[in-house]
């Protein structure tokens, strides 16, 4: 890499959803043999550290941490960092960074397009430059942009296909918020109606009860789990369902939860179509999660579908991969 260390910055584990990212990335960065420091404004750092470095953070974190270093030989690799349009920067964005850093890089969701309070862009793949098995590269005028998705929590040598056979028991977990899907909000209960998975999750639940199965939920806004102790519930569970409300499908957004389930040796299950096709059909899918019960409760013992699908996140969608894929860019290959 051309820099001489990396920084993960803001957002210590647990402290947000997106923590779960930064773990993700700090253990990949870490496990590639690259110096490598999760740190914050609230730990005693030398501000030199952020010298010739990739940092990697996201926008909101930042704004909680304003005392971020800014060096001019520096990349920043900003998730969430806001609009480019006429709209005015709800974060405040890249003006924050234009003009005081080496390189700006928005890390954006591999989306068709993304509409709320920070951004508001459509993603036309055909004139982007594909990196990796699931990203995408655009060239800006002012800086550029990482089109990722997120991935499992494991390292490609953690990932056992032998999980799959691990015994199961009648309960089935959800893991993620319900209710909303943009950060919040943090009871896991309400949200707009585009935002709210809940009256998606209602016929799974139902199905589940009808088959004698108990539905279990943890919160991660209020009492978040420990990635082994969430990976031991999941893997003994039933089944492991994703299931994404109407903004998520729509926008064609590609969640983590399916790697995470499928690493961990679970059926990958899905209500959204963008997941399916990003799959390439290798995934349970239906738009009536009621029947997606009922379709997975069929192949839940097929191994050699699980095995295929384990491989494909073991090849292609570790934290491992997506470090390469940033490298890629952050180096000037793309």
């Amino acid at each position: 890499m051309k820099h001489k260390r990396v920084i993960i910055w803001g957002y210590k584990l647990h402290s947000h959803t997106h923590s779960y990212i930064h773990a993700g990335y700090y253990n990949a960065f870490k496990n590639l043999g690259y110096e490598t420091y999760w740190i914050d404004g609230r730990d005693n750092f030398d501000p030199q550290l952020f010298n010739d470095a990739l940092i990697f953070t996201e926008q909101w974190a930042v704004i909680g941490n304003q005392n971020i270093p800014l060096f001019s030989n520096s990349t920043y690799a900003v998730h969430y960092i806001g609009n480019k349009d006429t709209r005015v920067e709800g974060n405040p964005g890249a003006s924050a960074y234009l003009g005081k850093v080496g390189r700006l890089i928005d890390v954006r969701y591999n989306a068709v397009k993304w509409v709320d309070k920070n951004y508001n862009y459509s993603l036309d793949r055909s004139k982007a430059t594909k990196i990796g098995a699931g990203c995408y590269f655009e060239k800006g005028s002012e800086y550029d942009y990482f089109y990722t998705t997120w991935a499992t929590d494991l390292l490609p040598e953690e990932i056992n296909l032998e999980d799959m056979y691990i015994p199961k028991e009648d309960y089935v977990f959800f893991a993620g918020t319900i209710g909303g899907g943009q950060g919040g909000p943090k009871d896991c209960k309400t949200a707009p109606p585009e935002y709210d998975n809940l009256v998606y999750l209602n016929p799974f639940i139902q199905a589940c009860e009808e088959g004698g199965i108990e539905f279990k939920y943890n919160c991660p806004w209020i009492s978040p789990q420990s990635f082994e102790e969430q990976r031991k519930i999941i893997q003994k569970s039933y089944l492991a369902p994703d299931v994404r409300h109407k903004a998520f499908k729509e926008w064609g957004y590609i969640p983590c939860r399916n790697f995470k389930n499928i690493s961990y040796g679970q059926l990958g299950i899905t209500n959204s179509k963008p997941v399916y096709e990003f799959f390439d059909g290798n995934i349970i899918y239906n738009e009536d999660t009621y029947q997606l019960f009922f379709d997975a409760q069929k192949e839940r013992e097929n191994y050699d579908l699980i095995k295929s699908q384990m491989l494909f996140v073991k090849e292609n969608h570790t934290y491992i991969n997506r470090v390469k894929e940033l490298i890629e860019i952050v180096n000037g290959e793309s």
